[in-house]
């Protein structure tokens, strides 16, 4: 049975795609065919007209079903040819429309699986094409009705029960293949929620890589320099004074070559952890480099020492439980106008002075 189906079918998931869509119109073609044969027995549809529609119809879907199968329509832009098999659509309906006598009005139903088929394929300008093939081919046929009644057949009439039963039929084969197309596009419209999502995840994911330390989880230095920059300049505009304060952990090296690099990034790791539970809200710390961290403080000096305390009792025990962790501060408030690559120098000139001073004390700048 499989083999049937890949030989009818095809094995290739895009035109499998392509062939479905064409069952599905084929199936609407189908059932409309079998309406207008009823018409013949009930008088209002004449054999002969029927026979031309039919053979009509049969050529285009089996010239469409060769040329997709094939694919030979794979060298074309649209490998469905979408606006191509819609648009013998339209000659097939306003054929319809002609031959269909009392029920013409209700062969025009088709039309709307044609246009929910466009909006699901077609670029704007090929459904405006699209349009106006349709009523051009719609006032062609009044033209026709009107003008040159001898072209057509001669059309009996149909009581008003059998007319509403018969556009009943018509719409129990149109309305199918339209909840198709309306679920089709509500799978593509969940698919592209689905992919939004996942982009958002997957930038929110990028951002945070771009401006957080992957070791220790608070930012990093390019997100600590975008901050000094900004913090730089609303001070520069009097508007919110500021310090900064660079960290350096006391003796790391030889945590490292004593007790491992392991140990060492989870020093690095609990500092980071214990240093910002213990700041205020509108302070933030960054990995600078290595076992350095910057600390960007607004407001004026006076908070610096205490914030500077605290974060030496956190650290001091509870960080490696091998030995007490100790770090060295250089401290440096912004003076208007100063860049913010001239305030770190400045506190990286007092963090000098404080190791030369002995470790484990801050030293601010001048």
């Amino acid at each position: 049975m499989s083999k049937v189906l890949d030989l009818l079918g095809s094995r290739d998931q895009r035109r499998r795609l392509r062939l479905v869509q064409w069952l599905i119109a084929s199936l609407v073609y189908v059932g409309i065919a079998i309406l207008l044969v009823t018409g013949v027995g009930q008088g209002w549809m004449d054999t002969t007209a029927l026979a031309y529609w039919l053979g009509f119809v049969a050529l285009v879907l089996v010239a469409g079903y060769a040329a997709l199968r094939s694919g030979w329509t794979e060298k074309f832009r649209d490998p469905s040819v979408s606006v191509w098999q819609l648009s013998m659509g339209v000659l097939a309906v306003t054929w319809g429309y002609l031959i269909c006598g009392p029920m013409r009005t209700s062969a025009l139903f088709p039309l709307m699986v044609i246009f929910a088929f466009g909006a699901f394929a077609l670029r704007w300008r090929q459904i405006a094409f699209l349009t106006a093939l349709a009523l051009a081919c719609l006032v062609a046929a009044i033209v026709i009705r009107s003008r040159y009644p001898q072209w057509l057949p001669a059309q009996g009439e149909i009581t008003p029960l059998r007319l509403d039963i018969n556009n009943l039929l018509m719409l129990a084969v149109v309305l199918p293949a339209l909840a198709v197309i309306a679920a089709r596009l509500s799978g593509l419209r969940q698919k592209l929620r689905d992919q939004r999502q996942a982009l958002g995840r997957a930038l929110s994911e990028v951002e945070r890589l771009a401006t957080t330390d992957e070791l220790t989880g608070i930012a990093n230095r390019r997100s600590m320099q975008v901050l000094a920059d900004r913090s730089a300049a609303l001070s520069s505009r009097q508007l919110t004074p500021f310090s900064v304060v660079i960290l350096d952990i006391d003796h790391f090296k030889a945590i490292n070559d004593e007790l491992g690099h392991a140990t060492g990034d989870a020093a690095l790791h609990a500092f980071a952890q214990r240093a910002s539970a213990v700041l205020r809200n509108t302070d933030t710390l960054g990995r600078w480099g290595g076992e350095e961290f910057l600390l960007v403080l607004p407001g004026g000096p006076a908070g610096v020492g205490a914030v500077l305390e605290r974060i030496r009792a956190a650290v001091r025990s509870r960080c490696l439980d091998a030995r007490t962790l100790t770090f060295s501060a250089g401290v440096a408030h912004h003076r208007p106008g100063e860049s913010a690559e001239a305030l770190l120098a400045r506190a990286d000139l007092a963090l000098y002075e404080a190791k030369r001073a002995g470790r484990d004390r801050d030293v601010t700048a001048d």
